[in-house]
Order: structure tokens, then sequence, then C-alpha cells
């Protein structure tokens, strides 16, 4: 029963290290650039993939955790306990990163949308406009 306490501790470190990629990632300076933001979300993303396959190997050690947790001896128990509840703090820490991050994209992506719809109306008013090729300069003896 130890590779239970193992597993819940390799997934409690794995937990601690995509914090720390999380952390690396949202640590690009948006004002200056968004779309470096942007750029590094997307280099990275087998981070959040990673994420996303963590939610079933945790499913299947609960459950392994709730069919086997009478059979342990009381010190494998307590250890695998304190490994939980480590890792569910880790989990809700991904999370709220995670949430901080889906705000930053949501901000970055809305900005994104006003600007494209500022060079929208431009390019509307450059339309409305008389094309160049009718302002050039008339004399009496041109053809045109």
């Amino acid at each position: 029963m130890n590779n239970l306490a193992a597993e819940f501790r390799e997934v409690f470190n794995l937990y601690i290290k995509l914090g720390e990629d999380l952390a690396k990632i949202m640590g690009v300076d948006v004002s200056k650039n968004p779309q470096a933001f942007v750029q590094s979300v997307l280099q990275n993303r087998e981070t959040l993939e990673c994420i996303a396959q963590m939610n079933s190997r945790v499913v299947q050690l609960s459950d392994s955790w709730g069919k086997c947790r009478n059979q342990l001896d009381p010190e494998t128990r307590t250890e695998v306990q304190d490994l939980v509840a480590a890792a569910r703090m880790q989990a809700i820490h991904l999370q709220e990163l995670c949430s901080v991050w889906a705000q930053k994209l949501q901000r970055i992506h809305d900005e994104l949308g006003t600007n494209l719809a500022e060079i929208g109306k431009g390019s509307q008013f450059l339309k409305s406009l008389k094309p160049l090729k009718n302002n050039y300069p008339k004399f009496v003896d041109s053809r045109y």
C-alpha cells in the first residue's frame, strides 16, 4: 500500500511543478506587448494539456484510496491523508492561477477586439473617400 502513498506523493510533486510552470507563463509583461502573453500561452500548451490529464489520474487515485482506505495501517493512512490534503491545496492553487490566467486572456481578447473594431471603422472611412485616381490635376489639353 506504500504504492498508493508514492502515487499521491508523485501527484503532489507534479502539482507543484505545474504551479511553477504556470507562474512562469504568467510572469510575461502584458503592458508592453499583450500578444507576448498569448504567445507564451501557446508555447506552453503542453502544461495545460498535462493539467487536463491530471484529472483522470486523480480520479483513479481517489477510487483506489476509497477502496483500500480501511485496509491500510494507521501510519500509512495518516501519511496518505496528509498527502491528499496537500495535493488538494495544490489543486486549488492551480485552479486559482488558471482563473487569473483566463481573466487575463479575456481582457487581452477584449482589447484586441476593440482594436480590430477601430481598424474596421478606419477601413470603412477610407472606403468612403473618393479614390485617389480621380484626384489627379486636370489640364485643358488633357485627354482624361
